[in-house]
């Protein structure tokens, strides 16, 4: 019997992604679903084969009315096609940031479904005391996925769950510290992931988070229906380069680390935010995934990046994570003394010698 004939058994519920605000306008996505059975623990392979598929093959619910309380605020939306449902809502009045950074909360429900239970919904809402934030990509940054060898790694990408894969080396230690992290939990400096990983695994990489004690913060991840619009690698590209300058645009005051990996055109997207928001970019962190030389865009978007004045790291793992920030020059309590490329400081060293 098809998958979706025993979703339609399943109670409806909301899958709430963690949103983000700033003074003035607040902005979270919610998606209205058929609720998977949860695995078992110690599954076994065909239990987690079956796991993933119904990630994948998740059913969404339109039409469904969802409200929002943030506040004294109340809104409403209704689930698109795909079951998602958007808020980009104006705050009634300016509301300040918080002196830290902090995560806020929201309360969602769905008034004409009978019996549904509302949930909560974490909003952030970056600091006034730190006025740096980080962008970061997930798959092959923080995640080992070999997703752009798919012949070699499918075993992994379809196979295994949050608590099998394996963090980039370094990767947990060296977030930490950009962060900042604060005795009371939480980091100082706000993060956002932007992927091209699909909605349906928000959860199996907010859970991948969570057990690295990586920090967490909104994803912007990419809608996969089968559509001209978000098939293909350009796609990941420009889903990636369109995020991006929407966090900036949110966020004007924020000048932002970005950090990523050698596939799915990182490097490019980066040398675009650098070149299109002049000032607002600190350092750009390119992990490699390949031994082999990067390809002539690569290189000349790296270059770019460096010859506007922006610090450029390039490394195959963040275990040389204290250094790096020694080198950038991060300040891990607050904000940067300035971030100076590592080939500026060799070469002051080296001259000093």
């Amino acid at each position: 019997m098809p998958l979706r004939l025993f979703a339609r058994r399943r109670p409806v519920g909301i899958a709430a992604y963690n949103g983000f605000r700033n003074e003035e306008a607040m902005e979270l996505t919610v998606r209205v679903l058929r609720q998977p059975p949860q695995p078992r623990a110690d599954p076994s392979r065909p239990a987690k084969f079956l796991y993933m598929l119904r990630l994948y093959a998740s059913h969404e619910v339109p039409g469904v009315r969802v409200r929002l309380r943030f506040g004294d605020l109340t809104a409403e939306s209704v689930s698109d096609d795909e079951g998602f449902a958007r808020f980009e809502l104006r705050l009634p009045s300016s509301r300040p940031l918080p002196e830290h950074a902090d995560w806020e909360s929201c309360t969602l429900d769905m008034p004409d479904v009978e019996g549904a239970e509302p949930v909560e919904a974490a909003i952030l809402a970056p600091g006034t005391d730190n006025r740096i934030a980080v962008i970061s990509d997930i798959d092959d940054t923080i995640i080992e996925t070999g997703a752009h060898r798919f012949t070699r790694n499918w075993r992994r990408l379809i196979l295994q769950m949050p608590e099998d894969r394996k963090a980039v080396t370094g990767a947990s230690d060296f977030y930490a510290e950009l962060g900042g992290v604060r005795p009371q939990g939480g980091t100082r400096r706000p993060f956002f992931y932007v992927s091209s990983s699909p909605w349906n695994l928000y959860g199996f990489l907010m859970r991948f988070i969570q057990l690295q004690k990586l920090p967490e913060g909104p994803m912007l991840l990419r809608d996969w229906s089968l559509s001209l619009k978000t098939l293909g690698k350009s796609s990941h590209g420009a889903h990636k380069r369109a995020s991006i300058a929407h966090i900036l645009g949110f966020y004007p005051s924020l000048r932002f680390v970005l950090i990523g990996d050698d596939t799915q055109g990182d490097a490019e997207a980066y040398a675009d935010a650098v070149s299109l928001y002049p000032g607002r970019v600190e350092a750009v962190l390119i992990r490699t995934t390949s031994t082999l030389a990067m390809g002539p865009r690569k290189s000349a978007a790296i270059e770019r990046i460096r010859a506007s004045g922006v610090a450029v790291w390039i490394g195959d793992g963040f275990d040389v994570g204290q250094k790096m920030l020694e080198t950038l020059r991060i300040d891990r309590t607050g904000d940067t003394a300035r971030l100076i490329d590592p080939a500026d400081e060799a070469s002051k060293q080296a001259a000093e010698a």
